[in-house]
């Protein structure tokens, strides 16, 4: 029965604070000199200041739980080093990297490693020249997972689907290159990149916002009770 009493008031809980935010998300940005009501029923109730403060809360329990996350990365990287098991040494340079980001950071913030006007941070110049250029490095590599992924659909089973795929890949790869006989694939690349891959997205991004509306309407509703799990 207890157990049942609690289940009850976190889902009463969860609801009442769902149906708060939003009401102060859908009426708190509208203009002061707005009619209607509602918006003045919700202003005057103090709902556009009390969404605020969850909104701030939520904030600071995603960094805690960001800050929770990398905490625990460094651990297991570290007893993996500790323990010489396998791909320590991987680990160690994560690790290290890490704390020289963490140093440098701290220093600049500090005012003991200052920058000239007009110059980039040593923070910035290590964020652009490792990280962009080992993100570039693994983009590239899309490339060979594209070919390789064709050719296996094409050798397992020639589908008119898998004839598709493998000729707007090679129209969009070919298209790319820096040559100027590949002029018209060129148009042709842009016009599949503008119009089909760009509603394919569109459409990928419209799923989402369905999805997340109907679970906000689940949880205001009572519906999803994962929150008490």
């Amino acid at each position: 029965m207890r157990l049942r009493l609690l289940r009850a008031l976190a889902t009463a809980i969860t609801i009442s604070l769902g149906t708060i935010v939003f009401l102060g998300l859908i009426f708190g940005d509208s203009s002061g000199d707005g009619a209607g009501l509602l918006p003045g029923i919700v202003r005057g109730l103090g709902f556009v200041q009390l969404t605020n403060l969850l909104l701030q809360l939520t904030v600071i329990t995603i960094a805690l739980t960001v800050l929770i996350g990398v905490w625990n990365l460094v651990m297991v990287h570290f007893g993996r080093v500790t323990a010489r098991r396998g791909g320590w040494f991987y680990s160690l340079v994560a690790l290290l990297s890490f704390l020289l980001v963490i140093g440098l950071t701290l220093a600049e913030r500090a005012n003991i490693l200052t920058t000239a006007p007009g110059e980039r941070s040593a923070s910035m110049i290590l964020l652009e020249t490792v990280q962009i250029s080992i993100e570039s490095a693994l983009a590239g590599l899309l490339l060979f997972a594209l070919v390789y992924g064709a050719a296996r659909l094409m050798h397992r089973r020639v589908t008119w689907w898998g004839v598709l795929f493998t000729a707007a890949m090679l129209l969009i790869l070919l298209g790319a290159l820096p040559l100027d006989s590949v002029g018209g694939l060129a148009q042709v690349q842009r016009w599949l990149l503008a119009v089909p891959v760009s509603a394919g997205a569109r459409g990928i991004l419209l799923g989402i916002a369905l999805a997340t509306i109907v679970t906000g309407v689940r949880v205001l509703i009572g519906q999803d009770r994962s929150y008490r799990e």
